[in-house]
């Protein structure tokens, strides 16, 4: 979405994955890509599932698709 990061402050009011995305989307139409199915959702380092719950502190990443070999 343009930065390759950015520290937000909005406890009490993004509390789960979903409110992130929902978020990130009013703020830049580009956040519908978030929401893709083969988008990962990775919080402190590890891969998250569907709609988590956030804490403070918490570090969030978006893993477009790739593939190894």
């Amino acid at each position: 979405m343009g930065t390759a990061s950015e520290e937000i402050d909005q406890a009490g009011e993004i509390t789960t994955t979903d409110a992130l995305i929902a978020w990130l989307n009013e703020r830049d139409e580009a956040g519908q890509a978030l929401t893709h199915p083969s988008v990962r959702l990775i919080i402190n380092d590890e891969i998250a599932p569907g709609c988590s719950v956030l804490k403070p502190g918490d570090t969030i990443a978006f893993c477009p698709p790739f593939s190894g070999g």
